[in-house]
């Protein structure tokens, strides 16, 4: 399995694997991989087939979105991680100018799936892809990252910094509020810049994702009276 895609960095040299970008001719792998973060699926996450077969580009891997690919000692593909555009931004009512989509795909960042294969599991191939996903959203001008997960995995996605609820709020310009939701999984958040917080908003009955997006920045005296904040 090859690739002429650059290597991100490498991980820890203690560790036995690398991660790279995955381009088109780790279609197959990379699939078979990604398969794992949802097995009741038939083809779950068909839409990274169609990713991995474009041509590879910035801010991300692919554009806006990103594939990663962790390799053992031997090439073997053991781990894969899918992030992207948060599919929820492009249908949201709130979200109801092309300018408005623009700025949250560009500052909003997704893992869409995360996956190991069972018999490389408990090796930290999961904790270091997602933080290499961080590293790269981050490097791209990226303010929060986000992901959804089933709720016996809380403990582990805060032991890696990340807030958990059941709805996150997104603080729009200039005091409006929407909100993002997980249905049956839980929705988790984490800060890509020092300037974004999830601040707990007397009213709010999630925590907000502030400062994300300029003219957003809430004072500490802000409130949410059901429809609008106020400050």
């Amino acid at each position: 399995m090859s690739s002429s895609l650059p290597t991100l960095g490498s991980v820890p040299d203690t560790a036995p694997f690398t991660i790279r970008v995955a381009g088109h001719a780790d279609t197959t792998a990379y699939m078979n991989l990604i398969a794992h973060a949802d097995p009741h699926d038939p083809d779950p996450f068909g839409l990274a087939r169609d990713i991995l077969a474009r041509h590879p580009g910035r801010p991300l891997s692919h554009h806006r979105d990103l594939c990663l690919l962790a390799e053992d000692s031997t090439g073997t593909a053991v781990g894969a991680l899918l992030g992207g555009v948060p599919r929820w931004v492009l249908e949201h009512p709130g979200i109801d100018t092309l300018a408005l989509t623009d700025r949250m795909i560009s500052h909003l960042g997704m893992i869409h799936a995360v996956a190991v294969h069972p018999d490389q599991r408990r090796r930290g191939i999961g904790r270091a892809l997602i933080q290499r996903a961080e590293e790269r959203f981050t490097q791209a001008g990226y303010g929060v990252m986000t992901l959804n997960h089933a709720p016996e995995l809380d403990g582990y996605y805060r032991s890696l910094g990340y807030t958990v609820d059941d709805a996150l709020l997104v603080h729009l310009p200039p005091q409006r509020l929407i909100g993002m939701t997980a249905d049956d999984t839980r929705m988790s958040a984490k800060p890509l810049r020092p300037s974004v917080r999830l601040a707990e908003v007397p009213g709010a009955p999630h925590r907000v994702i502030t400062s994300l997006l300029p003219g957003a920045s809430l004072p500490p005296s802000a409130t949410f009276d059901g429809t609008r904040l106020q400050y």
